[in-house]
Formats: structure tokens, sequence, C-alpha cells
């Protein structure tokens, strides 16, 4: 199963990036279909409330080029107006590499982060493979436009229809036509199918699935 593909990557990658790391497959619409952090989480908090990922060098670099750079040698020659290299230091994050695959319109990438030394060769080549199966086998048949993803997910931890609605702050006829989108995207014929599709293809977390088991609805919204 992908879904047991992509948790041998995340373990693995979490061997090679004892510092954590940032892995995002298939950006689309500003957001990647599938995102896992285990940077220390005084980093990511400080990284969401100061909205440091508008002028991230990483990120930048890996929206605009394909391949590998280790963070020394992006902080020598990118421009960085939010100090964002600079924080990431002094939260621990003292040596990375910023690696990305694919084309523009939907690509993948991972920040990785070490406490004590650069990374190797090895180490980055190692990475890029686990970067380049992770987004292959989450393709463009496979995933799903963010607020689909979204819409599932709400349903998926638990939340009624009223509360997925309040949730996202949309209607219920645009929550009903969310889930209709995603479960004919999956092939589902009710939501929970569109679940368990979704967390077997990479695109929803395991954890979710408990939400079925609740009695939630498992047809359309009406």
């Amino acid at each position: 199963m992908s879904e047991q593909t992509l948790a041998r990557i995340d373990e693995d990658l979490m061997h090679l990036a004892p510092r954590g790391f940032m892995f995002g497959l298939h950006i689309r619409f500003s957001r990647p279909v599938r995102r896992v952090c285990t940077y220390p989480s005084s980093w990511i908090q400080t990284y969401t409330r100061l909205n440091l990922g508008i002028g991230d060098p990483m990120m930048i670099w890996c929206m605009a080029n394909q391949g590998s750079i280790r963070w020394s040698e992006l902080s020598a020659g990118a421009a960085d107006p939010l100090d964002v290299m600079k924080q990431a230091h002094a939260h621990g994050l003292r040596y990375g590499v910023a690696l990305s695959v694919g084309p523009v319109e939907s690509r993948s990438y991972i920040g990785a982060a070490h406490h004590e030394r650069e990374f190797t060769d090895a180490e980055i080549l190692r990475m890029t493979e686990l970067l380049q199966q992770g987004h292959d086998l989450i393709d463009r048949k496979t995933a799903l436009r963010p607020i689909l993803i979204e819409a599932l997910e709400a349903i998926a931890c638990g939340m009624t229809y009223d509360q997925a609605c309040s949730a996202l702050g949309i209607s219920r006829t645009a929550l009903r036509y969310r889930l209709q989108a995603a479960r004919g995207a999956l092939g589902a014929q009710d939501n929970a199918q569109a679940i368990r599709k979704a967390i077997d293809a990479g695109l929803l977390n395991g954890n979710s699935i408990g939400g079925i088991s609740k009695g939630l609805p498992a047809g359309p919204a009406s």
C-alpha cells in the first residue's frame, strides 16, 4: 500500500535528518497535496506565527529550481529579508539541505536539518531518491485538490457537516460539492470509502480513519 511506503520514507528521513525535516509532495494552489513536518515545535510555532513561509529562501529556491542545495550555500547567495535562516539557526537548525523534483506546477520538496554537521553527498543522494519515490507515488492520478482534501479531513476527524462547514468557512452546498468531487476523483461510493482510499494513497493521515468508527455519515451530505 502507498501509505505504508510513505511511512517508510518518513522513517528513513527521520533517521537521515536528526533535527527534523519538511517533506511536501506536489505543491498545488500554494500548498502540497501531502506534507510532513518534524522540525522542533518551537521553530514550527515561530515559523507559523511570523508567516516566514512567504520569504523562506529554501522554499523560494525549491520553487525556482530542481536539484539540491545546502543551506550554507543558500545563505551565502540568496536574499533573506525576514532572516529566516538566521532564526532557524537560533532554533538549532544549524545545517541543512533543500531538495526539489518535478515540474513547477506540481513540485515536491524536502527541507532537512542537522544540528552537528553538513549533510554528506551520500545522504543528500539518498534523500533525493526518497523524494523522487514519494513524488512518483503520489502522482496526478491520485492527488486531490487541497480544498477536497480539507473536506475529507474534516469528515475523517469526526466533524458533523455543520461543524465542517463552520471550520472551512463554506456552505453546506459547497461542502456537498467538495465531498462529491472527492468521491468521484477517488472512485468511491461514499465518504467512508473515499477516506479509506485517500489514506491508502497517502493523501490523508491514517489516524483520521478512527473517525469512521464513530458513526460518521457515509453518504453524500444532504
